[in-house]
């Protein structure tokens, strides 16, 4: 094919003098030659690009599958009586969710050293495993605790009702942590 093609630009460029031919044909050869590892080069390339990229799928465990720790955050009652919970799983993922939504919103990744302190002040400074304490009003607010099947909450709300003051300072930190524009509406 390729010499094919040289005898035909020959013979079309015949009248040009003989180190004009001898030019113009290895200028030829050098672009077929060149051209053909260029695309052979290009068809190693990717191939290489394609195996590297090739992903598996990995399930993304969500605050209905997950295992570990979380600790559940949020408020509701009302009118319409909907709630809004936060989730801080232990492995950083914190998601949201309405009693209105069928599915989590993943809201971010938070640091482990952000984790590993909301966990130890829900655990230890608010003492959750052992406070119990479930007044809620119209409009409350709640602490949650779990692992597995294992579960502890405190509700507040009613008025009148004082509850342990290290809870209230916990809900409004494990908030400071969910940027404003991030919050479910």
């Amino acid at each position: 094919m390729v010499v094919l093609r040289m005898a035909i630009f020959m013979e079309v460029y015949s009248c040009i003098g003989c180190q004009m031919k001898r030019l113009l044909l290895s200028l030829l050869t050098f672009l077929l030659v060149s051209t053909g590892l260029f695309v052979r080069a290009q068809g190693i390339r990717a191939t290489a690009i394609n195996v590297a990229t090739e992903r598996k799928t990995v399930p993304v465990s969500t605050p209905a599958t997950y295992q570990g720790r979380q600790i559940l955050v949020g408020n509701g009652g009302g009118f319409t009586g909907f709630t809004t919970t936060y989730y801080l799983l232990e492995n950083g993922k914190l998601f949201g969710r309405r009693s209105r939504d069928t599915t989590f919103t993943l809201i971010r990744q938070q640091t482990q050293v952000m984790t590993k302190r909301m966990f130890s002040r829900v655990e230890i400074m608010c003492k959750i495993r052992k406070t119990t304490f479930s007044n809620p009003g119209n409009r409350y607010k709640f602490v949650r605790w779990r692992k597995g099947k294992l579960a502890y909450a405190v509700t507040w709300g009613e008025a009148g009702k004082t509850v342990p003051a290290s809870y209230p300072k916990f809900y409004d930190s494990f908030m400071a942590m969910i940027p404003t524009a991030s919050r479910l509406k």
